[in-house]
Parts: C-alpha cells; structure tokens; sequence
C-alpha cells in the first residue's frame, strides 16, 4: 500500500507499475489510477496488505461526491448511488443479479472470491442525466447506449428507461443491466480479470449469455428454452451461409472479429459460450480460470490463446466447431 497526492488529490492503494515513468495504482476504491510519479506529491508506504475501503467508508465518499439529488445505498456487495424516491429499487435488484452470477458460476465449479471492495453503481432518473454525465467525463457513447461497465473506475453507469425506478417494466432496459452488471460482477470475483488481456468472446459472450431470463433469473424461470438469447441466436443462423468454416478458431485466437464484423462476432461468441456452459461447465469454468490467472499486463498472442482454448477443450478444433454449430441447430 502507497499513499500521494496527485493533482491536489489524495489517493491510496496498491501499486501496480512503480518506476520512473509510470504509476499505476489500484486505489482502495477500486479505481485504477494512472500517472505521472513526478505528479505524486508526499508519496510514501504505508504498512500492510492492501485493503479496500469498507462500505461504510465508500457511501461517506459518495456522499460527498454526488449532490443532493442524490442517495446512497449499500447492501452486502454494492453501494448504489440513485436518486431519492422510487430509485431505490435499484441497490435489491444490482444484488440480486451478483448472487445468481454467482451461484451460476459456482455450482460450475467456478471459485469465486469477494471483491476486495464495495462495488460501485450509478443510477441516473433518465438517458439525458447519464448523457451528461459520460460527456462531463470524457466518456464516448453511442447515442443508443443504454448502460455500461467503466473497467478503469470499477464503476457500472446506468439509467431508467419509461417509469421512474424501472418498476416491474425495468425490463425496458433490463437486458442492457443485467450485461453491465454481469462485466462489473465477473471482473471483481476473479472470472475476469481487469490487469490482463482477456479474449473478448469469453467477456462478451458470458454478459450476453446472462441476459436470458432462464439464466439470470433461473430460480423463477426454469424452462430450458429461457436459458437461450434468441436476439443471438436467430442472428448466427440468418448469417450461417456467410459464416467461414473456420469462424470458431478465428474468434478465439484474436479480438479482430469484433472489429470487423461485429454483430457477427457477437452472435458466435454467444453460441460457443452457451455451447461450452451447457455441454461442458466444468472445462469451461476451469477455462476462464486459466486465462485469469495470466500474468498481469502482458500480451495474450493468438497462438497462446489457441493453446490455452485446447488445454481446455481439446485439439480438435474442427470437431468442436461442428459440434457447437449441431448443437445451435438443435436449439428450440
């Protein structure tokens, strides 16, 4: 643990990168804080491991950084920033989707950890609020975007589409939250992890995978059926005349798919993740725990990426591609 003040600003935590160049610092918020170590002004240790700040310590934060248009409320893993009155609905909702992922992943074989600090959620009363929030941070949105995950503050940003406080109709945007909910869970329970590259359809297509009813909400809806994104699935079969016979091998060894064809790449690395929890969660939980577990800040090139993908499912990877796309052909 290390404690400055850069830029007139306080900032303790852990550091990550510390030489003459560069500071990265993992802050207690679960921010992480880059900058210039000539900025950092009464830099020094302090004793100890690092340790996050409590929930307590993080509403008192928020509290001061948000005005009074605003509360704050924590439950046992977030705190919740939202406006007063029927927002409150949010912080209950936010927890309950942490413990399905969660249970999700765990009876999978997953190992999940508690996060080392609070989780953070913004919840704005309408999309022109959380516009201007992104634009005021420097933030580049679609003008379509309905919520997103920000790794580099910890933080999830969202906003209530129709009704004040989403109400039973959430389901507005509840595909959008439960996506950025999923990111924000996955990468601070040690699915994913926010210091190393991680392969973009393991990232993607598990938040798409949890957007289903059946899977976010499986202890209420159990039919199979529900289990299946169907905006992805119809996709990946409308373009299955255009798809190369190689596209599995390709969406794994790089991120360029995504890149190039996007809402291709999206349909396909929800088919191989549904595929992999579906068929084989263990290998699949063992997988992402593998990738995880890479050395911080290194690259993650397309022949080691190939390499830990067959350590998980085999070599070949012909014969994974056909059986995922049989598999995808069977769906209801």
């Amino acid at each position: 643990m290390m404690r400055a003040v850069v830029s007139g600003r306080l900032l303790e935590g852990q550091p990550l990168v510390w030489n003459s160049q560069q500071m990265m610092l993992l802050g207690r918020d679960g921010a992480l804080h880059e900058f210039d170590p000539a900025d950092a002004k009464d830099a020094r240790k302090l004793g100890g491991g690092f340790v996050g700040y409590s929930s307590e310590e993080m509403v008192a934060r928020l509290r001061a950084e948000f005005d009074r248009n605003f509360d704050v409320t924590p439950t046992a893993h977030f705190v919740v920033v939202h406006p007063r009155g029927p927002w409150r609905s949010w912080p209950e909702r936010l927890e309950m989707l942490y413990g399905s992922f969660t249970h999700y992943m765990s009876v999978r074989g997953f190992q999940v950890r508690s996060p080392v600090t609070p989780l953070v959620a913004v919840v704005y009363r309408n999309q022109d609020a959380y516009f201007d929030h992104a634009a005021a941070s420097g933030a580049q949105l679609h003008a379509n975007t309905l919520g997103h995950y920000d790794p580099a503050s910890n933080r999830a940003f969202l906003f209530d589409v129709g009704e004040a406080g989403g109400g039973a109709g959430w389901a507005a945007n509840a595909e959008t939250v439960i996506h950025e909910a999923t990111h924000q869970t996955a990468y601070n329970v040690g699915v994913h992890r926010r210091l190393t590259e991680q392969p973009r359809w393991t990232v993607e297509g598990l938040a798409m995978m949890f957007e289903a009813r059946g899977v976010w909400n499986a202890s209420a809806v159990r039919q199979p059926a529900e289990r299946i994104n169907r905006g992805r699935l119809e996709y990946f079969r409308q373009t299955a005349d255009e798809r190369q016979a190689d596209w599995l091998a390709r969406l794994v060894a790089s991120d360029v798919p995504f890149a190039t064809d996007a809402l291709s790449a999206y349909a396909e690395a929800w088919t191989l993740t549904f595929y992999l929890c579906e068929t084989r969660p263990q290998a699949y939980s063992g997988y992402l725990a593998r990738v995880a577990a890479r050395e911080a800040f290194t690259k993650y090139s397309p022949v080691e990426r190939m390499q830990d993908f067959m350590a998980a499912f085999g070599d070949d990877v012909e014969l994974l591609t056909a059986q995922a796309g049989r598999f995808v052909g069977e769906l209801p």
